[in-house]
């Protein structure tokens, strides 16, 4: 019985000093959430006309609105800010280019040229105002034979570049937009191309200008172009003071379209308009739209600076966060500023994520987590880093290692003397099974 007691001890003993061991070195994650309040994701009820539409910031992309964004459109003249991308990346503005009488044909009568005659010659600039102010179709088939050789080819060319800037559902045929049933993008893909042609000083500075000219004609006809966007043009009823550029676009099929830009203090937004048509009034449904994207965007939001690069996170209201970094100094790796609804910057959660493989030493910029911050519905995500390397000093730590060290050295020792005893048994054990049980004497 005293046997078994004693097995059992031991063997108690042991199985607690494993699961102590285990406790210490599981690994746990954790989520911690702040802020759990409910996000009101409306868009004010305003009100469009247009079939596709959308709004975002122009340097992030952010959507600020979307109506139909992802339907397939066409879209017209639009198109042209693709020809204007590929021209600027692949030539230089004082490059001299003889007209290819081939890029002539092909433009049908109702569409706008720019009264190009075959063999003259005319620079990339000349060509690149001609096509943006008034829309000249035939300025686009002579950049596009300059670039690639061919109208196809230069397609090829264009549909490779949209996929490249993040277009989900692009195909052009062609650099100017005239019509054809597989030559379709959607409002988003737009924004996007407007977006990046943004990013050119070149086409900044041209889709603000309203008047252009092109040296007259041999016969002495003067070719002077006034721009297709009223947006931009003052005294017109569409005027609208804050905005400056971009390119639009009408064909019967696609109706009125529109890539348009404006600023207002910091804040610069795009919005594409497809598919617009006239009001019962015979409004412009394009323009209108674009005055009500403009005045919510700019009525509605505000720049919010949600995290900074390199600044800590507050962890004073933080739970459950993972031993190693309880005394560690965490920072945003990048910056967040974006524009916020009004009626929403109070309602802004976030949620942490930590690594679950945090083993010391943690170094100097090695990510432990993650922080996603829900704000209008819409997901940011933000990696932490830890600001110094965290090594194994703190008292926490020496005391975790302490435990460890300990914990083993109590295997070792009792392991050694249950190994002794036994030995010790054996010893006994086996000189006693050697002697005689009594001994006789004998004298002599």
């Amino acid at each position: 019985m005293n046997k078994l007691k004693s097995h059992f001890y031991r063997y108690f003993y042991i199985l607690t000093i494993i699961v102590f061991i285990l406790s210490i070195l599981t690994k746990y994650s954790y989520a911690d959430t702040q802020n759990n309040l409910e996000i009101n994701n409306s868009y004010n009820n305003i009100t469009l006309y247009s079939n596709e539409s959308i709004l975002i910031d122009s340097t992030t992309g952010q959507i600020l609105y979307e109506h139909n964004a992802y339907e397939k459109a066409y879209p017209a003249s639009t198109t042209k800010l693709m020809t204007a991308i590929l021209t600027l990346e692949n030539c230089n503005l004082s490059d001299s280019i003889i007209i290819n009488k081939e890029a002539l044909n092909g433009i049908p009568k109702s569409y706008t040229t720019a009264a190009l005659r075959a063999d003259e010659t005319l620079t990339v600039e000349q060509l690149l105002h001609v096509l943006l102010i008034p829309s000249a179709n035939d300025a686009a088939n002579v950049l596009a034979y300059h670039i690639a050789g061919s109208i196809d080819d230069f397609a090829i060319m264009m549909n490779a570049k949209a996929k490249e800037i993040g277009c989900q559902n692009t195909h052009f045929v062609n650099p100017s937009g005239i019509h054809n049933d597989e030559h379709y993008s959607t409002a988003y893909d737009m924004a996007l191309i407007g977006k990046y042609a943004n990013t050119f000083e070149k086409i900044r500075e041209i889709a603000t200008q309203t008047n252009y000219s092109l040296p007259n004609l041999p016969d002495g006809k003067e070719r002077i172009f006034k721009t297709t966007n009223t947006l931009i043009t003052p005294k017109n009823k569409y005027y609208y003071e804050y905005a400056t550029g971009l390119k639009t676009g009408y064909t019967d099929k696609a109706k009125s379209c529109i890539v348009a830009k404006a600023k207002k203090d910091d804040i610069e937004l795009i919005c594409v308009v497809l598919g617009g048509d006239k009001t019962e009034d015979l409004k412009s449904e394009r323009e209108l739209d674009c005055h009500t994207l403009f005045e919510y965007g700019f009525n509605n939001f505000k720049y919010h600076t949600i995290c900074s690069k390199n600044t800590s996170l507050d962890k004073s209201n933080l739970t459950n966060i993972p031993a190693n970094l309880q005394d560690a100094n965490l920072v945003f790796s990048e910056d967040l500023n974006i524009l916020v609804n009004n009626a929403n910057y109070q309602n802004i959660t976030s949620n942490i994520e930590w690594k679950n493989d945090l083993q010391l030493p943690i170094y100097k910029d090695t990510v432990v987590g993650s922080i996603t911050y829900n704000i209008d519905g819409k997901l940011y995500n933000v990696d932490l880093l830890s600001s110094s390397d965290i090594l194994p000093t703190n008292s926490n730590t020496m005391l975790y290692f302490f435990y460890i060290l300990l914990a083993i050295l109590l295997i070792i020792i009792i392991i050694t003397i249950f190994t002794n005893k036994r030995k010790n048994r054996f010893h006994r054990k086996s000189r006693s099974s050697k002697e005689p049980k009594y001994f006789r004497h004998s004298f002599y």
